[in-house]
Order: structure tokens, then sequence, then C-alpha cells
């Protein structure tokens, strides 16, 4: 019998985002309440990012800022 193996999406916290995007941990965190930053979740009362949904919206924003000049 052969087993399935589920891949699930990378996670990533608060601290993580603020490290790739370059920004404090409080940006990342007005960004989740008031918006514009990466969709975000909670898990409990932890908040959460999909990795590929923040690299999605860094690729956006930064096609949206060349768009700009």
């Amino acid at each position: 019998m052969r087993k399935t193996v589920r891949e699930f999406p990378s996670l990533m916290t608060v601290r993580d985002v603020a490290e790739v995007c370059g920004v404090p941990v409080s940006t990342v965190h007005h960004w989740a309440v008031r918006g514009g930053g990466p969709p975000s979740f909670k898990l409990g009362k932890h908040r959460r990012f999909d990795a590929e949904e923040v690299l999605a919206w860094i690729n956006a924003s930064r096609a949206a800022g060349a768009r700009s000049r």
C-alpha cells in the first residue's frame, strides 16, 4: 500500500515577512491590520503568511512601482 504525501504551503511569520521586505516588524503588523501588505491569516493568535502570496505581492508591488515612474 502506498502512502500519499501531502505538501503544505510554506508559512511565514510576521518576522519572516519583515526580514524579506526589509521593514520593521511593526510595519508588517500595520499592513495586516490596516491593509496594504501581503494577504495574511491567523492560526489561533498567530499571524501567518503564505510564502507564495508574499512573493506574488512583492512582484506586484515592484511592477506597480515600475509603472508609476
